[in-house]
């Protein structure tokens, strides 16, 4: 009876584990995410990826040229390049100037088609919901508050696809160009090139692998993860990627109220101040004659304008030249000086507005 007793209690012990195990594994959109594996998918602006939930809604083509770069291998030769943990990237607010691009007065995403896409299947709807934490009845108005923007780095988020009437949560990388529906904290929500909802990435167990061929110019340590803004945001300020300008774009959906902007002063880079050369020895060293000039011909601190008022250094204080009835100077008298042929640097010189640096702003076009 010992015996019998023993390997019956074993047996039932065994059970157990086996059916924990079998329960812990598996799960919704929401323990999806928790779950997301080992897998890193790398994914290209126009790659619709596994499993989307929609067809493509994606209306730009305006994707950066890539990066002068030796291409980043990541896979099994490379993975201690990918970092598991999120602390390893870097990370930007959802409100950084020039952390998103787009087309003045063009949407990234066609917001319509979007909406109609998923609101035909009931289990489409339900389940993008509750990715997104809305009712699926709110959806609609929840893409609608959403702003079609495009990614101008690489960056690391929670994809969720859709499969057997389930949203599953998988960790990604979307590469520069990537158009993409942004909540008004910055934080990217929507991917349309499938449809798929997004959150913000969660740290990976492990050592990575990477599913999908790197594009160039990707590099592991360069990719971002964007963070939600302190504040809520009502207009974006954003890159014009077809004419290399800065745009103020509204949150929502209407981007017909977008205006260009002028470059940040940040963004200018304005060259520094230098500092002329002497034009005159100095005052110990002129020997005292009577016609020698009491000032000096030029400026007393500096022979640079300012470039905020425009006007020229104040030249009261030369002593006049000549008489009228004289034609030149007295054989011992030094010349005067021409003013016009000083070293003075005059608003003509200094560009009222400087060139934009490559990528004008925060964040550069290759990275």
């Amino acid at each position: 009876m010992r015996t019998h007793t023993g390997t019956f209690v074993m047996a039932c012990v065994l059970s157990t584990v086996l059916l924990l195990s079998g329960c812990g594994t598996g799960g919704d959109g929401d323990d999806a995410d928790a779950d997301a594996g080992e897998e890193l998918f790398l994914q290209p602006a126009a790659d619709r990826g596994p499993d989307p939930f929609t067809d493509s809604t994606a209306t730009t083509t305006a994707t950066p040229s890539p990066a002068p770069r030796t291409q980043g291998r990541a896979g099994p030769d490379g993975p201690s390049r990918i970092s598991a943990r999120l602390g390893g990237l870097r990370s930007l607010s959802g409100g950084t100037p020039g952390l998103y691009g787009g087309i003045e007065r063009t949407g990234s995403c066609d917001i319509a088609r979007q909406i109609g896409h998923l609101t035909r299947d009931r289990a489409r709807i339900r389940a993008f919901a509750r990715v997104a934490g809305v009712s699926p009845a709110a959806v609609p108005d929840y893409v609608r508050r959403l702003t079609p923007l495009v990614l101008r780095a690489d960056t690391r988020v929670t994809n969720h696809g859709f499969r057997a009437g389930r949203a599953g949560g998988y960790q990604s990388v979307l590469q520069t160009g990537t158009a993409v529906l942004v909540d008004d904290r910055g934080v990217p929500r929507v991917r349309c090139a499938c449809g798929n909802p997004l959150r913000p990435p969660v740290a990976m167990r492990g050592t990575p692998r990477a599913q999908g061929r790197p594009w160039p110019g990707y590099r592991p340590g360069e990719v971002i993860v964007v963070t939600p803004s302190p504040q809520v945001i009502t207009d974006f300020t954003i890159i014009d990627v077809a004419a290399r300008t800065w745009i103020e774009r509204p949150t929502g959906h209407d981007v017909r109220h977008d205006r260009a902007l002028p470059p940040p002063v940040w963004a200018q880079q304005p060259p520094a101040p230098s500092e002329p050369p002497p034009t005159v020895p100095h005052e110990s060293l002129v020997p005292r004659e009577p016609l020698v000039p009491r000032e000096p011909l030029v400026p007393r601190e500096s022979g640079v304008t300012s470039r905020e008022s425009g006007v020229l250094p104040d030249l009261d204080t030369v002593t006049d030249g000549p008489p009228p009835d004289e034609t030149g100077p007295l054989p011992d008298e030094p010349a005067p000086e021409n003013p016009g042929d000083s070293d003075e640097v005059g608003p003509d010189t200094v560009p009222d507005s400087p060139d934009l640096p490559d990528g004008a702003g925060l964040i550069p076009d290759g990275g």
